[in-house]
């Protein structure tokens, strides 16, 4: 962990002249200060989780409190890059890891609120039903940078219902486990991803969930399982690879569900690594590389992104030309 002078909040360094650092000890200097004495070095996953803390004992709510937590880190981080010369894997892991404790966070705030309308969501057997973040790209590889979203995709273990919650006798609220992991995944992406006065978390994107776009925003292991029999394309396998669950912590290493969350992954295995190769594999691939290609020659100097760029401003010219010759 590199340590670096964070006594006072300076002013003259070379990391000083980023427009966003001046912004945030602007808007943020005696946090920035308290951050300084409390947490120096590296922000990892213990000082993140302190620092959200102290911006929640200061009256802040749980989404301006990641916010603002975003904002230091990202600032300490900038320091640490330019000036003290932080390796980049030193950088990355911290990015990483605000995600992962964020994401932590709004998950256990989610959870709660939900259960006091609907009541926890149970499986046929009475135990309480998970959901499950998956980071998948940069996130799941532990590759984050300062400027990187993140990619998630939503699992739940089975299908089920809430208890519902008590009210004079009558028992309501109460939906499918479906429904609540849905609240649950649109509760998320508010607490991280929406804009507000202090910014934003992270750029949320779930575009790699089965069906993409069009799919529902969280599945079941069911309906995963399904979905990799039928339809799982060559790219997805190496989309997975990198997946791995983020939150709730107790289905980490060390966690109570731990053992629980060992079923997705005995579920994504075969489907990353197949067990039989045939010639679809390597069609697979040959698909692939062409789309890769494809998508390089489009983007690269020169390329159609590049001369479709040329023409409108070549247009643009000639129409204020034309303009200017009325």
């Amino acid at each position: 962990m590199i340590d670096f002078p964070f006594d006072a909040v300076p002013t003259t360094t070379p990391a000083a002249h980023s427009r966003y650092v001046q912004r945030v000890r602007r808007r943020y200097a005696d946090e920035i200060a308290r951050f300084a004495q409390t947490a120096p070095g590296t922000p990892r996953t213990a000082q993140i989780t302190t620092l959200i803390a102290h911006l929640r004992e200061q009256g802040r709510e749980l989404g301006s409190a990641l916010r603002v937590a975003r904002h230091l880190v990202m600032e300490r981080l900038a320091c640490l890059d330019v000036e003290a010369g932080a390796p980049m894997l030193e950088i990355t892991a911290s990015v990483t890891e605000l995600a992962e404790v964020t994401l932590d966070h709004a998950m256990a705030a989610a959870e709660a609120e939900l259960d006091l309308k609907h009541g926890a969501p149970l499986d046929a057997q009475g135990q309480r039903l998970d959901l499950w973040v998956i980071g998948m790209g940069k996130l799941g590889g532990r590759e984050l940078n300062v400027s990187s979203d993140i990619d998630l995709i939503y699992v739940y273990e089975d299908e089920g219902h809430t208890t519902g919650v008590e009210d004079g006798g009558v028992v309501r609220g109460r939906i499918t486990a479906h429904e609540y992991f849905s609240h649950i995944a649109r509760r998320l992406s508010t607490l991280i991803g929406d804009t507000t006065d202090d910014g934003f978390v992270f750029r949320v994107d779930l575009a790699l969930r089965p069906n993409g776009n069009s799919g529902p925003s969280v599945v079941s292991m069911g309906m995963l399982e399904e979905y990799f029999l039928v339809q799982g394309r060559e790219w997805e396998r190496f989309a997975w690879l990198k997946s791995r669950i983020i939150a709730p912590r107790r289905a980490l290493p060390g966690g109570d569900h731990y053992t629980r969350a060992l079923a997705l992954r005995d579920l994504v295995m075969p489907f990353v690594f197949r067990r039989y190769l045939d010639y679809g594999v390597f069609e697979g691939l040959r698909q692939l590389h062409r789309k890769i290609r494809d998508e390089a020659t489009r983007r690269a100097a020169g390329g159609l992104v590049t001369d479709l760029a040329v023409q409108l401003s070549q247009a643009f010219e000639d129409a204020v030309v034309e303009v200017a010759a009325e």
